[in-house]
């Protein structure tokens, strides 16, 4: 059979369309479900305004999206932000987790694997909505040889291209536990590292507890006292250099000589001896690291390995550079604002540039 010109034509458009799609099948299948959950997010979610206008809502419903208004408002002042994009609705998600992430990394490498997406960037992680979908892509990245780290996710922000909405897995977490998520997530949308999860990430958990410790403070709502508050801080930092001295153990392992030298036993050996001295640490300090959520986390992890390093580390709070900025920023008539267009500075930096940056004490606000 001939082929008009015209079908010549189609057939050339369609056949790498087709090609494209059977190669990239687990891709088109992966962007279908985000694509999926944010179309019923955008579909399904009802203003908070409305909500209360209307008495759509049970009493301690009610109560919570109060709190939400007053959290997002709260924020979006201290932030300087004229209007935030997220929290203004609610969306009942029928589930009891919101969702899912994938940290990836090589066997014997602390870098994780990053994903892009154009024309939003890249992400060092994966996210699903989806537990079965993302077991199965762990379980996939582990058949290669990588190691793979699974989490559930509390919340997360579309930086900005949605409207985000409270969700119904949120309502519970409290006055202190809200002030942190909407500090967090509103953080992202007051300023992202385009292509840096680490930073950025790094840069929203360690503003989020100021935020919501000055909202609580402004409602004069109960807090722990001094004493209190330098006892978790001194344990949460003594949680984070553990975590850091593997970290380091880690890469000076794979950076030597020895190690190269060595054949894949070996190599599994010498690192699985690291992580069994970090399981060690944390069992002798189970009872001490008790009230830090993140130290229980990995304690009852059944596996840790390099990409659970890397999870660990990115949302870790404790950075001295933030810290710092913080304290210079204080006699300032916001400290936000002034602490957010600081950090601003960094923006011409190499994602490699502003990792050396958070080990200063951020005196510096340059790329060396």
């Amino acid at each position: 059979m001939r082929l008009t010109r015209a079908k010549k034509i189609m057939l050339a458009i369609l056949l790498p369309v087709v090609i494209l799609i059977a190669v990239n099948a687990r891709w088109v299948y992966y962007v279908f479900h985000l694509a999926r959950h944010q179309l019923a997010v955008v579909a399904g979610k009802k203003p908070i305004a409305g909500l209360l206008a209307e008495n759509a809502v049970d009493a301690k419903t009610r109560e919570q999206l109060l709190m939400v208004e007053d959290i997002r408002r709260f924020t979006e002042t201290s932030y300087a932000l004229s209007r935030s994009a997220s929290y203004a609705s609610f969306y009942d998600l029928g589930r009891p987790v919101l969702g899912y992430n994938i940290t990836v990394t090589p066997e014997f490498s602390l870098k994780p694997v990053a994903f892009s997406f154009f024309p939003i960037g890249s992400f060092e992680y994966l996210g699903f909505f989806d537990r079965k979908l993302a077991e199965e892509w762990a379980i996939d990245y582990r058949r290669r040889g990588n190691d793979v780290h699974l989490s559930e996710i509390g919340g997360y922000s579309t930086l900005g291209w949605f409207e985000d909405p409270l969700y119904s897995t949120q309502l519970a977490w409290g006055e202190y536990g809200l002030a942190r998520l909407i500090g967090h997530e509103i953080a992202h949308e007051r300023l992202y590292f385009n292509n840096d999860t680490a930073f950025s990430e790094a840069l929203a958990s360690f503003i989020e507890r100021r935020l919501a410790a000055d909202y609580m403070h402004a409602k004069r709502r109960p807090m722990p006292n001094e004493a209190a508050i330098a006892l978790r801080r001194r344990r949460l930092n003594e949680f984070s250099e553990l975590i850091d001295d593997t970290k380091k153990k880690l890469q000076t392992l794979y950076a030597s000589t020895r190690f190269n030298e060595l054949d894949i036993s070996e190599k599994r050996r010498s690192k699985a001896a690291i992580f069994q001295g970090l399981r060690e640490s944390l069992s002798e300090k189970k009872t001490y690291f008790a009230d830090i959520p993140a130290a229980a986390e990995l304690t009852k992890s059944p596996e840790i390995n390099n990409a659970t390093m890397v999870q660990f580390h990115r949302y870790s709070p404790v950075h001295e550079a933030f810290a710092g900025v913080l304290k210079r920023c204080a006699p300032t008539g916001n400290v936000y604002t002034c602490w957010f267009s600081e950090l601003e500075k960094l923006k011409p930096c190499s994602n490699e540039a502003r990792q050396r940056w958070l080990k200063s004490d951020g005196t510096k606000m340059d790329c060396r």
